[in-house]
């Protein structure tokens, strides 16, 4: 009896997902999924490659169908480590490197944005044809311990132990920043967001089904959901008030013929 007991516990914990701090669950990936905007329907492909405590990422959006056509692309670099606190040490996450290539009307927008610590700011190159869009800016960097690229949402939450935290119920809403690696095009991209950089956020634990998470996290006034599996892999991606989705190619299939 004990053991039969011992092995239903076991089973328990083993369904449950381990999101700990400095991993991805399902590691290094490459995947395509169905993008739904209120300009239409496109294909993303996101390749996640976690390195020790870097992560490294490129997201690619393009026009569906054959030779379909690069309409932006995204690399982002993120390192997590831990900072000094009251009791000991707390996990964090920061920005290193972001590289966001558009094109808007056929014409090219490129921006580059690079954390130097030392400093305190974070560095901004544009290269638009636009002159507002041009040239080099340092922005300062606002207090806080965990930020996270909005190209890597799911995988930065999960390397930081934010996650792990809000699934444990240690930290019902939890504070962090978002960083708005299409800056300055990101107003272009979305509505209703503030024009600087860094937007403060706060994750929260929606609902568990059947063993799978779902998250909110709140932005601007607005709420984005986050689905996981039961193996705790990043699986779909809802923002209502942007009409966007972010689907597996199968589900998205499904939905066009209900």
């Amino acid at each position: 009896m004990k053991t039969m007991l011992a092995l239903l516990l076991l089973a328990g914990c083993a369904s449950k997902p381990r999101w700990e701090q400095g991993t991805v669950a399902g590691g290094a990936t490459a995947k395509s999924y169905a993008y739904r905007d209120i300009s239409g329907e496109y294909e993303v492909h996101r390749e996640v490659r976690p390195q020790g405590m870097k992560l490294a990422t490129r997201t690619s959006l393009n026009a569906p169908g054959e030779g379909a056509k690069l309409l932006e692309k995204t690399f982002a670099v993120s390192h997590y480590g831990s900072v000094k606190a009251r009791g000991g040490r707390l996990p964090a996450a920061r920005p290193e490197l972001a590289q966001h290539t558009v094109w808007l009307e056929k014409k090219k927008y490129f921006s580059q944005l690079k954390l130097l610590p030392k400093e305190k700011k974070l560095e901004v190159v544009m290269q638009s044809p636009e002159t507002k869009w041009q040239g080099r800016r340092l922005l300062a960097v606002p207090s806080g311990r965990v930020f996270c690229f909005f190209s890597q949402l799911p995988e930065c939450l999960q390397m930081s132990g934010l996650l792990g935290e809000v699934a444990a119920g240690r930290a019902p809403r939890a504070a962090f920043h978002i960083v708005w690696d299409s800056y300055p095009y990101h107003q272009e991209h979305f509505s209703g967001l503030n024009p600087e950089v860094f937007a403060s956020a706060r994750l929260s634990l929606e609902r568990v089904v059947q063993g799978r998470h779902q998250f909110t996290v709140e932005v601007a006034e607005q709420v984005i959901g986050l689905h996981f599996s039961k193996a705790g892999e990043f699986v779909r991606m809802f923002w209502t008030a942007q009409g966007l989705s972010v689907l597996p190619p199968g589900e998205a299939a499904q939905e066009a013929q209900l």
